[in-house]
Protein backbone atom coordinates (compact mmCIF):
# COMPACT_ATOMS: atom_id res chain seq x y z
CA UNK A 1 0.00 0.00 0.00
CA UNK A 2 1.67 2.88 -1.23
CA UNK A 3 0.90 6.45 0.41
CA UNK A 4 0.59 9.74 -1.55
CA UNK A 5 0.52 13.45 -1.40
CA UNK A 6 -2.54 14.96 -3.02
CA UNK A 7 -2.39 18.39 -2.46
CA UNK A 8 0.21 21.16 -0.90
CA UNK A 9 -0.52 24.28 1.29
CA UNK A 10 2.12 27.01 2.34
CA UNK A 11 2.21 29.83 3.57
CA UNK A 12 5.88 31.02 4.12
CA UNK A 13 8.40 34.31 3.21
CA UNK A 14 8.08 32.71 -0.48
CA UNK A 15 4.49 32.62 -0.36
CA UNK A 16 2.19 29.96 -1.39
CA UNK A 17 2.91 26.90 -3.44
CA UNK A 18 1.26 28.42 -6.17
CA UNK A 19 4.00 31.52 -5.77
CA UNK A 20 6.61 28.94 -5.72
CA UNK A 21 5.54 27.03 -8.28
CA UNK A 22 5.62 30.30 -10.88
CA UNK A 23 9.43 30.15 -9.86
CA UNK A 24 9.62 33.83 -8.94
CA UNK A 25 12.62 35.58 -8.23
CA UNK A 26 12.96 34.74 -4.07
CA UNK A 27 11.95 37.46 -1.93
CA UNK A 28 14.78 39.26 0.27
CA UNK A 29 14.46 38.87 4.40
CA UNK A 30 13.15 41.64 6.21
CA UNK A 31 13.74 43.66 9.44
CA UNK A 32 12.37 42.28 12.65
CA UNK A 33 8.93 43.92 13.14
CA UNK A 34 10.12 45.10 16.81
CA UNK A 35 12.86 47.58 18.93
CA UNK A 36 15.84 45.01 19.13
CA UNK A 37 17.96 44.54 22.44
CA UNK A 38 21.29 45.46 23.15
CA UNK A 39 22.16 41.32 22.69
CA UNK A 40 20.70 41.23 19.35
CA UNK A 41 22.94 39.60 16.73
CA UNK A 42 20.66 39.05 14.23
CA UNK A 43 18.90 42.24 12.10
CA UNK A 44 16.36 40.31 9.59
CA UNK A 45 13.66 37.38 9.55
CA UNK A 46 11.73 35.84 6.99
CA UNK A 47 7.75 36.58 8.02
CA UNK A 48 5.33 34.64 5.72
CA UNK A 49 3.78 36.89 3.35
CA UNK A 50 0.21 37.81 3.68
CA UNK A 51 0.01 37.76 7.38
CA UNK A 52 0.44 41.14 9.03
CA UNK A 53 3.33 42.51 11.23
CA UNK A 54 0.67 43.61 13.97
CA UNK A 55 -0.19 39.40 14.21
CA UNK A 56 1.20 37.76 17.36
CA UNK A 57 1.10 34.87 19.58
CA UNK A 58 -2.67 32.62 18.82
CA UNK A 59 -3.23 35.33 16.22
CA UNK A 60 -0.32 34.65 13.71
CA UNK A 61 -0.80 30.91 14.38
CA UNK A 62 -4.26 31.11 13.15
CA UNK A 63 -3.83 33.42 10.33
CA UNK A 64 -0.70 31.31 9.04
CA UNK A 65 -2.64 27.78 9.19
CA UNK A 66 -5.56 29.15 7.27
CA UNK A 67 -3.74 30.87 4.71
CA UNK A 68 -2.02 27.38 4.36
CA UNK A 69 -5.26 25.46 4.30
CA UNK A 70 -6.41 28.02 1.58
CA UNK A 71 -3.40 26.85 -0.46
CA UNK A 72 -3.96 23.14 -0.09
CA UNK A 73 -8.10 22.75 -0.45
CA UNK A 74 -8.89 25.98 -2.30
CA UNK A 75 -12.65 26.62 -2.49
CA UNK A 76 -13.38 23.07 -0.88
CA UNK A 77 -13.78 22.68 3.07
CA UNK A 78 -12.29 19.42 4.29
CA UNK A 79 -14.28 17.13 6.42
CA UNK A 80 -13.66 17.69 10.17
CA UNK A 81 -14.21 14.16 10.33
CA UNK A 82 -10.64 13.73 8.40
CA UNK A 83 -7.95 12.64 10.93
CA UNK A 84 -5.57 16.20 11.38
CA UNK A 85 -1.93 15.43 12.66
CA UNK A 86 -0.76 19.34 13.96
CA UNK A 87 3.23 19.70 14.69
CA UNK A 88 5.03 22.65 16.07
CA UNK A 89 8.07 23.47 18.23
CA UNK A 90 6.66 26.37 19.87
CA UNK A 91 3.10 26.25 19.07
CA UNK A 92 1.40 29.66 19.75
CA UNK A 93 3.78 31.47 22.48
CA UNK A 94 4.41 34.85 21.72
CA UNK A 95 6.05 35.21 25.19
CA UNK A 96 7.95 32.68 27.81
CA UNK A 97 5.78 33.70 30.90
CA UNK A 98 4.17 30.53 32.08
CA UNK A 99 1.00 31.08 30.89
CA UNK A 100 1.66 31.98 27.40
CA UNK A 101 3.64 28.69 27.40
CA UNK A 102 1.30 26.81 29.05
CA UNK A 103 -1.44 27.51 27.04
CA UNK A 104 0.78 27.31 23.61
CA UNK A 105 -0.36 23.56 22.23
CA UNK A 106 -3.96 24.28 23.26
CA UNK A 107 -5.79 22.64 19.90
CA UNK A 108 -8.96 24.62 20.98
CA UNK A 109 -7.59 27.53 20.49
CA UNK A 110 -4.86 26.69 17.49
CA UNK A 111 -7.79 25.24 15.26
CA UNK A 112 -10.49 28.22 15.40
CA UNK A 113 -11.36 29.22 12.32
CA UNK A 114 -10.84 25.99 10.85
CA UNK A 115 -13.00 22.36 9.85
CA UNK A 116 -11.78 21.10 13.03
CA UNK A 117 -12.72 24.12 15.30
CA UNK A 118 -13.42 22.48 19.02
CA UNK A 119 -11.61 19.15 18.35
CA UNK A 120 -9.28 18.71 21.15
CA UNK A 121 -6.47 16.94 19.22
CA UNK A 122 -2.82 16.67 20.40
CA UNK A 123 0.56 18.17 18.71
CA UNK A 124 3.32 16.43 17.92
CA UNK A 125 6.31 18.70 18.92
CA UNK A 126 10.10 17.43 18.93
CA UNK A 127 12.14 21.01 17.82
CA UNK A 128 12.47 21.03 14.27
CA UNK A 129 11.33 17.46 13.64
CA UNK A 130 7.91 18.32 14.66
CA UNK A 131 6.33 18.06 11.05
CA UNK A 132 8.43 14.93 10.11
CA UNK A 133 7.31 12.79 13.17
CA UNK A 134 3.50 14.04 12.30
CA UNK A 135 3.93 12.69 8.95
CA UNK A 136 5.11 9.74 10.39
CA UNK A 137 2.04 9.28 12.58
CA UNK A 138 -0.28 10.59 10.03
CA UNK A 139 1.64 7.68 7.65
CA UNK A 140 1.22 5.19 10.09
CA UNK A 141 -2.58 5.89 10.61
CA UNK A 142 -3.38 5.29 6.78
CA UNK A 143 -1.19 2.14 6.22
CA UNK A 144 -3.32 0.75 8.88
CA UNK A 145 -6.34 1.16 7.25
CA UNK A 146 -7.82 3.18 10.28
CA UNK A 147 -8.51 6.30 7.79
CA UNK A 148 -7.63 6.91 3.60
CA UNK A 149 -7.18 10.16 3.84
CA UNK A 150 -5.11 12.60 6.35
CA UNK A 151 -4.55 15.92 6.61
CA UNK A 152 -0.70 17.05 8.51
CA UNK A 153 -0.52 20.53 9.31
CA UNK A 154 2.89 22.09 10.96
CA UNK A 155 3.71 25.60 11.94
CA UNK A 156 5.78 28.32 14.07
CA UNK A 157 5.80 31.47 14.35
CA UNK A 158 8.19 34.31 14.67
CA UNK A 159 8.01 35.66 17.63
CA UNK A 160 10.06 37.68 20.20
CA UNK A 161 10.34 34.83 22.94
CA UNK A 162 11.56 32.82 19.95
CA UNK A 163 14.37 35.30 18.64
CA UNK A 164 15.73 35.68 22.40
CA UNK A 165 16.24 32.35 22.83
CA UNK A 166 18.18 31.25 19.72
CA UNK A 167 20.04 34.36 20.32
CA UNK A 168 21.11 32.76 23.94
CA UNK A 169 21.79 29.81 21.84
CA UNK A 170 24.10 32.20 19.83
CA UNK A 171 23.23 30.57 16.77
CA UNK A 172 21.44 33.68 14.83
CA UNK A 173 23.39 35.48 12.30
CA UNK A 174 23.04 38.65 10.74
CA UNK A 175 25.90 37.54 7.54
CA UNK A 176 24.11 36.40 4.37
CA UNK A 177 23.31 33.00 4.26
CA UNK A 178 26.31 30.81 2.75
CA UNK A 179 25.10 27.50 4.10
CA UNK A 180 27.86 24.58 4.45
CA UNK A 181 30.80 27.03 3.92
CA UNK A 182 33.89 27.06 6.44
CA UNK A 183 32.67 30.33 7.41
CA UNK A 184 28.61 29.78 8.33
CA UNK A 185 27.72 31.14 12.18
CA UNK A 186 24.36 30.52 11.88
CA UNK A 187 21.08 31.21 10.39
CA UNK A 188 17.87 33.57 10.05
CA UNK A 189 14.88 32.81 11.73
CA UNK A 190 11.88 32.36 9.25
CA UNK A 191 8.37 31.01 9.97
CA UNK A 192 5.84 29.05 7.98
CA UNK A 193 2.45 26.47 8.10
CA UNK A 194 2.96 23.70 5.82
CA UNK A 195 -0.23 21.57 5.06
CA UNK A 196 0.16 17.98 3.00
CA UNK A 197 -2.99 16.17 2.00
CA UNK A 198 -2.37 12.08 2.04
CA UNK A 199 -4.07 9.76 0.58
CA UNK A 200 -3.70 6.35 -0.34
CA UNK A 201 -2.34 5.38 -4.04
CA UNK A 202 -5.16 3.22 -5.18
CA UNK A 203 -7.07 5.48 -7.51
CA UNK A 204 -5.04 4.91 -10.22
CA UNK A 205 -4.23 8.50 -10.40
CA UNK A 206 -0.30 9.57 -11.25
CA UNK A 207 0.89 11.65 -7.49
CA UNK A 208 4.00 12.36 -5.75
CA UNK A 209 4.49 9.37 -3.24
CA UNK A 210 5.99 9.25 0.11
CA UNK A 211 8.69 6.70 -0.82
CA UNK A 212 9.96 6.36 2.16
CA UNK A 213 10.19 7.78 5.99
CA UNK A 214 12.52 6.72 8.46
CA UNK A 215 12.83 8.57 12.62
CA UNK A 216 15.84 7.98 14.94
CA UNK A 217 17.09 9.18 17.84
CA UNK A 218 20.75 10.04 18.68
CA UNK A 219 22.31 8.24 21.70
CA UNK A 220 25.63 9.36 20.72
CA UNK A 221 27.36 12.40 19.00
CA UNK A 222 26.27 12.22 15.23
CA UNK A 223 25.24 8.55 15.39
CA UNK A 224 21.40 9.52 14.80
CA UNK A 225 21.92 11.05 11.36
CA UNK A 226 23.74 8.07 9.18
CA UNK A 227 21.55 5.38 10.81
CA UNK A 228 18.34 7.21 8.70
CA UNK A 229 20.09 8.64 5.62
CA UNK A 230 21.22 4.67 5.05
CA UNK A 231 17.66 3.45 5.79
CA UNK A 232 16.75 5.38 2.79
CA UNK A 233 19.76 5.34 0.64
CA UNK A 234 18.89 2.82 -1.84
CA UNK A 235 16.27 4.80 -3.32
CA UNK A 236 18.96 6.36 -5.25
CA UNK A 237 17.93 10.25 -5.05
CA UNK A 238 18.95 12.89 -7.38
CA UNK A 239 18.50 15.83 -5.03
CA UNK A 240 19.04 15.78 -1.24
CA UNK A 241 17.22 18.44 1.09
CA UNK A 242 19.34 18.91 4.07
CA UNK A 243 19.56 21.93 6.83
CA UNK A 244 22.99 23.63 6.52
CA UNK A 245 22.25 25.70 10.11
CA UNK A 246 25.33 26.63 11.08
CA UNK A 247 27.73 26.88 12.58
CA UNK A 248 30.50 25.33 11.13
CA UNK A 249 30.83 22.26 13.33
CA UNK A 250 27.05 21.39 12.99
CA UNK A 251 27.61 21.95 8.67
CA UNK A 252 30.78 19.55 8.90
CA UNK A 253 28.79 16.70 10.78
CA UNK A 254 26.11 16.95 8.97
CA UNK A 255 28.16 16.71 4.70
CA UNK A 256 30.06 13.55 6.91
CA UNK A 257 27.07 11.96 7.17
CA UNK A 258 25.93 12.43 3.64
CA UNK A 259 29.38 11.51 2.74
CA UNK A 260 29.36 7.96 4.44
CA UNK A 261 25.68 7.22 2.97
CA UNK A 262 25.08 9.28 0.16
CA UNK A 263 26.58 10.21 -3.55
CA UNK A 264 28.84 13.26 -3.40
CA UNK A 265 27.51 13.67 -6.79
CA UNK A 266 23.99 14.37 -5.86
CA UNK A 267 23.10 18.22 -5.40
CA UNK A 268 22.56 19.52 -2.15
CA UNK A 269 20.04 22.08 -1.38
CA UNK A 270 18.47 23.99 1.63
CA UNK A 271 15.20 25.93 1.96
CA UNK A 272 16.92 27.90 4.83
CA UNK A 273 18.66 29.90 2.54
CA UNK A 274 14.92 31.70 1.20
CA UNK A 275 12.43 30.84 3.73
CA UNK A 276 14.81 31.14 6.77
CA UNK A 277 14.51 28.20 9.64
CA UNK A 278 11.28 28.02 10.32
CA UNK A 279 11.86 25.46 13.35
CA UNK A 280 8.81 22.52 13.86
CA UNK A 281 7.34 23.38 9.87
CA UNK A 282 11.20 23.06 8.58
CA UNK A 283 11.01 19.67 7.72
CA UNK A 284 7.50 19.22 6.38
CA UNK A 285 8.30 22.41 4.79
CA UNK A 286 10.96 20.86 2.88
CA UNK A 287 8.76 17.77 2.45
CA UNK A 288 6.18 20.06 0.71
CA UNK A 289 8.59 21.85 -1.82
CA UNK A 290 10.13 18.37 -2.86
CA UNK A 291 6.35 17.36 -3.78
CA UNK A 292 6.27 20.59 -5.64
CA UNK A 293 9.27 20.18 -7.71
CA UNK A 294 8.03 16.75 -8.67
CA UNK A 295 4.60 18.71 -9.86
CA UNK A 296 6.65 21.96 -11.31
CA UNK A 297 10.18 21.94 -11.47
CA UNK A 298 10.15 25.45 -11.64
CA UNK A 299 9.57 25.28 -7.88
CA UNK A 300 13.35 24.37 -8.28
CA UNK A 301 13.74 28.25 -7.98
CA UNK A 302 13.20 28.51 -4.33
CA UNK A 303 16.03 26.32 -3.48
CA UNK A 304 18.86 28.01 -5.64
CA UNK A 305 22.12 28.23 -3.10
CA UNK A 306 23.96 31.22 -3.31
CA UNK A 307 27.20 28.93 -3.78
CA UNK A 308 28.39 26.32 -6.43
CA UNK A 309 29.45 23.85 -4.00
CA UNK A 310 29.99 23.41 -0.17
CA UNK A 311 32.91 23.25 1.82
CA UNK A 312 33.75 19.23 1.37
CA UNK A 313 33.26 19.56 -2.61
CA UNK A 314 29.52 18.19 -2.92
CA UNK A 315 27.59 20.17 -5.71
CA UNK A 316 25.02 22.98 -4.18
CA UNK A 317 21.64 23.06 -6.66
CA UNK A 318 22.04 26.60 -8.09
CA UNK A 319 19.51 28.32 -10.54
CA UNK A 320 21.42 29.27 -13.81
CA UNK A 321 21.38 25.82 -16.15
CA UNK A 322 25.20 26.87 -17.19
CA UNK A 323 26.12 26.27 -13.32
CA UNK A 324 26.41 22.60 -11.75
CA UNK A 325 23.88 21.26 -9.75
CA UNK A 326 19.85 20.94 -11.31
CA UNK A 327 18.66 23.71 -13.43
CA UNK A 328 15.14 25.66 -12.57
CA UNK A 329 14.37 24.59 -15.94
CA UNK A 330 15.46 20.63 -15.33
CA UNK A 331 13.29 17.92 -15.43
CA UNK A 332 11.89 17.41 -11.86
CA UNK A 333 14.19 14.47 -10.41
CA UNK A 334 12.92 11.15 -9.74
CA UNK A 335 13.64 10.83 -6.25
CA UNK A 336 14.57 13.75 -3.39
CA UNK A 337 15.42 13.12 -0.02
CA UNK A 338 14.79 14.74 2.49
CA UNK A 339 17.28 15.45 5.59
CA UNK A 340 16.91 16.93 9.42
CA UNK A 341 18.82 16.77 12.79
CA UNK A 342 16.95 18.22 15.30
CA UNK A 343 18.94 20.17 18.07
CA UNK A 344 17.22 18.01 20.89
CA UNK A 345 19.36 14.96 19.14
CA UNK A 346 15.78 13.51 17.17
CA UNK A 347 16.89 12.81 13.51
CA UNK A 348 14.60 11.67 10.68
CA UNK A 349 14.73 11.69 6.90
CA UNK A 350 12.06 10.96 4.16
CA UNK A 351 12.32 10.35 0.54
CA UNK A 352 9.35 11.92 -2.35
CA UNK A 353 9.49 10.95 -5.41
CA UNK A 354 7.68 8.13 -7.70
CA UNK A 355 10.63 5.33 -7.45
CA UNK A 356 10.90 2.31 -5.00
CA UNK A 357 13.68 0.64 -5.23
CA UNK A 358 13.60 -1.94 -2.46
CA UNK A 359 13.62 0.76 -0.08
CA UNK A 360 13.23 -0.66 3.59
CA UNK A 361 9.71 0.66 4.75
CA UNK A 362 9.04 2.53 7.50
CA UNK A 363 6.68 -0.09 9.02
CA UNK A 364 9.80 -2.71 9.63
CA UNK A 365 11.32 -2.30 12.61
CA UNK A 366 13.68 0.48 13.28
CA UNK A 367 17.08 -1.36 13.59
CA UNK A 368 17.66 -4.59 11.46
CA UNK A 369 14.31 -6.03 10.38
CA UNK A 370 11.97 -8.39 11.88
CA UNK A 371 14.26 -11.28 11.33
CA UNK A 372 16.98 -10.00 13.82
CA UNK A 373 16.73 -9.68 17.35
CA UNK A 374 16.10 -6.38 18.82
CA UNK A 375 18.67 -5.12 21.93
CA UNK A 376 18.75 -2.64 23.48
CA UNK A 377 21.64 -0.12 23.08
CA UNK A 378 24.03 1.37 26.01
CA UNK A 379 22.36 4.06 27.81
CA UNK A 380 23.40 7.69 26.94
CA UNK A 381 24.52 9.93 29.52
CA UNK A 382 21.33 13.00 30.20
CA UNK A 383 23.76 15.28 31.64
CA UNK A 384 22.88 17.93 34.51
CA UNK A 385 19.03 18.78 34.21
CA UNK A 386 17.83 22.02 35.76
CA UNK A 387 14.03 20.95 35.79
CA UNK A 388 12.98 18.94 38.71
CA UNK A 389 10.56 17.11 37.18
CA UNK A 390 13.25 15.61 34.32
CA UNK A 391 15.42 14.65 37.21
CA UNK A 392 12.89 12.69 38.58
CA UNK A 393 11.70 11.07 35.05
CA UNK A 394 15.70 10.24 34.52
CA UNK A 395 16.35 8.56 37.96
CA UNK A 396 12.82 6.55 37.17
CA UNK A 397 13.90 5.66 33.52
CA UNK A 398 16.34 2.72 33.88
CA UNK A 399 13.91 0.90 36.26
CA UNK A 400 10.98 1.51 34.00
CA UNK A 401 12.52 0.04 30.89
CA UNK A 402 10.77 -2.90 28.92
CA UNK A 403 12.88 -5.70 28.93
CA UNK A 404 12.51 -5.69 25.21
CA UNK A 405 13.15 -2.54 23.00
CA UNK A 406 9.52 -1.18 21.52
CA UNK A 407 9.71 -0.04 17.99
CA UNK A 408 8.59 3.12 18.85
CA UNK A 409 8.63 5.02 21.83
CA UNK A 410 6.11 7.81 22.60
CA UNK A 411 5.53 10.68 25.32
CA UNK A 412 2.55 12.63 25.90
CA UNK A 413 2.39 15.93 28.29
CA UNK A 414 -0.89 17.52 29.05
CA UNK A 415 1.08 20.96 28.98
CA UNK A 416 4.68 21.42 28.50
CA UNK A 417 7.46 22.08 31.42
CA UNK A 418 7.97 25.75 32.05
CA UNK A 419 11.15 26.67 32.69
CA UNK A 420 12.14 27.13 36.61
CA UNK A 421 12.76 30.58 38.06
CA UNK A 422 16.30 30.22 38.32
CA UNK A 423 16.79 29.59 34.82
CA UNK A 424 15.97 33.21 34.19
CA UNK A 425 18.31 35.73 34.59
CA UNK A 426 16.63 38.97 34.50
CA UNK A 427 13.99 38.68 30.36
CA UNK A 428 16.69 35.75 29.44
CA UNK A 429 16.37 31.62 29.64
CA UNK A 430 19.67 30.43 29.83
CA UNK A 431 20.19 27.98 27.48
CA UNK A 432 20.51 24.72 28.80
CA UNK A 433 16.63 25.78 30.13
CA UNK A 434 15.76 26.73 26.54
CA UNK A 435 15.87 23.22 25.19
CA UNK A 436 14.53 21.53 28.54
CA UNK A 437 11.22 23.52 28.19
CA UNK A 438 10.47 22.06 24.50
CA UNK A 439 8.68 18.84 24.70
CA UNK A 440 10.60 16.94 22.81
CA UNK A 441 13.16 16.71 25.42
CA UNK A 442 11.06 14.76 27.10
CA UNK A 443 11.00 11.84 24.75
CA UNK A 444 14.71 11.75 23.94
CA UNK A 445 15.85 11.78 27.58
CA UNK A 446 13.76 8.63 28.28
CA UNK A 447 15.26 7.00 24.95
CA UNK A 448 18.90 8.65 26.33
CA UNK A 449 18.31 7.12 29.45
CA UNK A 450 16.90 3.68 27.63
CA UNK A 451 19.97 3.40 25.44
CA UNK A 452 16.80 3.37 22.75
CA UNK A 453 17.67 4.92 19.16
CA UNK A 454 14.14 4.65 17.61
CA UNK A 455 11.21 6.50 16.58
CA UNK A 456 10.68 8.73 20.08
CA UNK A 457 7.59 10.78 19.34
CA UNK A 458 6.28 13.79 21.62
CA UNK A 459 2.45 14.61 21.93
CA UNK A 460 1.58 17.51 23.53
CA UNK A 461 -1.95 19.60 24.82
CA UNK A 462 -5.09 19.28 25.58
CA UNK A 463 -6.73 15.57 26.80
CA UNK A 464 -4.37 12.82 27.53
CA UNK A 465 -6.46 9.76 26.84
CA UNK A 466 -7.65 8.44 23.64
CA UNK A 467 -8.50 10.56 20.42
CA UNK A 468 -11.26 9.49 18.95
CA UNK A 469 -10.15 10.97 15.64
CA UNK A 470 -7.20 8.32 15.49
CA UNK A 471 -5.10 5.85 17.88
CA UNK A 472 -1.53 5.24 17.20
CA UNK A 473 -1.24 2.21 19.67
CA UNK A 474 -3.54 0.09 17.33
CA UNK A 475 -2.04 1.64 14.21
CA UNK A 476 1.04 0.53 15.18
CA UNK A 477 0.01 -2.64 16.03
CA UNK A 478 -1.65 -3.34 13.16
CA UNK A 479 1.63 -2.71 11.24
CA UNK A 480 3.53 -5.45 13.27
CA UNK A 481 5.04 -2.37 15.72
CA UNK A 482 5.25 -2.02 19.69
CA UNK A 483 5.15 0.99 21.47
CA UNK A 484 5.67 1.81 24.50
CA UNK A 485 4.16 5.35 25.96
CA UNK A 486 4.96 7.51 28.99
CA UNK A 487 2.38 9.55 30.23
CA UNK A 488 3.02 12.90 32.50
CA UNK A 489 -0.18 13.98 33.67
CA UNK A 490 -1.05 17.20 35.17
CA UNK A 491 0.81 20.59 34.99
CA UNK A 492 3.28 22.42 36.38
CA UNK A 493 5.97 21.19 38.37
CA UNK A 494 4.81 18.03 39.93
CA UNK A 495 3.15 15.18 37.76
CA UNK A 496 2.17 11.93 37.65
CA UNK A 497 4.54 9.94 35.83
CA UNK A 498 2.73 6.68 34.41
CA UNK A 499 4.86 3.91 32.33
CA UNK A 500 2.37 2.03 30.39
CA UNK A 501 5.10 -0.58 28.23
Amino acid sequence: MEVAIASIGLATAQGSNHDISKGATPRAPEPWPWPLNEWSTSRSCRPAVGVGANLSGVARWQALIQLALKDCFGDQVPSPQTPLFIASCNGSAGDCNAESWSAAFDSVALLAGTPWAGQRLPVFSSSCNSGLHALYAARQVLMSGQADEAVVLAADILSRSNQDNFEVLRVLTDSPIVPWQPNSTGFVLGEAAVVLRLVHENDGLSRTRLVGLALANELTRNDGLPRVLERLSTANPQLLLGQGTGPVETDESELAAFQGCLSGEIPLATALVHFGHTLGASGLLATALAASIQQDPQALSSLAMPAASASDGRTLHVRSSGENGLSSNAHAPGNILISSRALNGSCAAAIVGNVNNGLVQQDEVWDQGRTMKKAWHEAAPTGPLMNTLLRQLAEEAPRCRPVDPPDVLLVRLEEPLAPPPEARIGERILPSAVLEMTPGFVSQLVARCWGFAGPALCLVGNSIVHNAQWDLRSAFEATGLVMSQIDLRGTGDKREIVWNN
